[in-house]
């Protein structure tokens, strides 16, 4: 059944209390896992952060230690300020897949935002070795390589300044992934922090949108 027919069809209350409960003799089974990870990160995008996690939630009771919700709903806890139980939901998918650059990138940004520099260039320089170079992990988070930060950027709850920084910083450590300096320049890199340094509150809800965009949603 097409996605966009279960988001918008008429018949949607229906059909959804018939998955809820279970009725006998009924031939739909719902959406599947995978419908409810595109339904859930729509959601997400749009700011419904409350029904995507019900989505989110609703697959690992299906599937416990779906990696997708895991990271998902690690994302859901990020763009909310919950910056520990988000980097808990992360860590506990990547011990489901353990091949996903973009969930150590999460974790990376995760561990940003708590001033963890130290653990968040560890967790970006295997984000980076896993997509196969700087380029594709920027990719996967959404960031131009070569985009100026701008005013609101350098305000923002997530900054991609900072992000596409720590993906710099990290790949300079990571074999063939690490940007070919210009001419006449030295390949400078930053000495991470370590320590903790938690940023006092989470995005506001105009930052959330944008926050969302900087975020790996695995599908």
């Amino acid at each position: 059944m097409a996605l966009e027919k279960l988001r918008h069809g008429p018949w949607l209350p229906t059909l959804a209390l018939l998955w809820a409960c279970g009725c006998p003799g009924t031939a739909f089974a719902g959406p599947s896992a995978a419908e409810r990870a595109d339904m859930g990160v729509s959601l997400a995008m749009r700011g419904e952060l409350s029904r995507a996690e019900s989505l989110f939630v609703s697959m690992l009771s299906d599937t416990r230690g779906d990696a997708r919700a895991l990271n998902n709903l690690g994302n859901l806890k990020l763009l909310s300020g919950d910056l520990g139980v988000a980097l808990a939901f992360y860590d506990r998918a990547a011990r489901g897949d353990s091949a996903d650059a973009g969930i150590q990138l999460n974790r990376a940004t995760a561990l940003l935002l708590m001033g963890d520099d130290a653990r968040a260039n560890e967790a970006a320089a295997a984000g980076v070795r896993l997509a196969g170079g700087l380029e594709q992990a920027q990719t996967l988070l959404g960031l131009k390589s070569d985009a100026p930060a701008g005013r609101a950027d350098k305000k923002a709850f997530v900054n991609r300044g900072e992000i596409r920084a720590m993906l710099k910083n990290a790949a300079a450590g990571v074999p063939n992934a690490a940007p070919k300096p210009a001419a006449g320049t030295g390949a400078a890199t930053a000495k991470p922090k370590s320590g903790t340094a938690w940023r006092s509150a989470g995005p506001r809800a105009a930052d959330q949108s944008d926050a969302a965009n900087v975020l790996y949603w695995k599908h």
